[in-house]
């Protein structure tokens, strides 16, 4: 093999210099240059994405708390819209109540009004038609004509002994 022949070794040597002194000088004039700039670029573009995404976020957190401070006043005024018209309600049937509770009132006193009405009547009724049975049962039993105003005074009188 010719490559491992002590005589070639110089020449190899020697190019294998000349080829890696070109080499190097193109990697540091031409290519690394380029390879760092790209990467500068990137880092860039890396750290003012960030930065975006950092003031992104800080948008969303100071939307979310405006949010959730919307929520919280909005629950705030429902449940006080809430005990408004619970408390308004309330008051209408405390209301309703009154004026039912006294219109019973009026037609139970209405009642009770005629009641007393009608028991007074039919106690004068009662009185008026035991006078008459009175009248009637004296002259049959012993035959004597007793007038009405006599027969009224004695089932009065009568009544007045029983009731007290």
């Amino acid at each position: 093999m010719p490559q491992l022949d002590l005589y070639y070794f110089p020449s190899q040597i020697f190019w294998l210099v000349v080829t890696f002194v070109g080499l190097f000088i193109f990697l540091r004039a031409v290519a690394l240059p380029k390879v760092t700039e790209v990467l500068d670029a990137r880092r860039r573009k890396i750290e003012g994405d960030l930065e975006k995404a950092a003031a992104l976020k800080a948008d969303a957190e100071k939307a979310l708390a405006q949010y959730q401070a919307a929520i919280a006043r909005g629950r705030e005024q429902a449940q006080a819209l809430i005990r408004k018209v619970g408390d308004e309600a309330q008051a209408r049937a405390t209301a309703a109540q009154d004026v039912l509770g006294q219109k019973l009132a009026r037609q139970i006193k209405g009642a009770e009004d005629r009641i007393d009405a009608a028991r007074k009547q039919a106690l004068a009724n009662i009185e008026r038609v035991s006078a008459e049975l009175a009248q009637a049962a004296t002259e049959r039993l012993i035959g004597v004509k007793v007038d009405a105003a006599a027969a009224a005074s004695a089932v009065g009188a009568a009544a007045k002994e029983r009731g007290a």
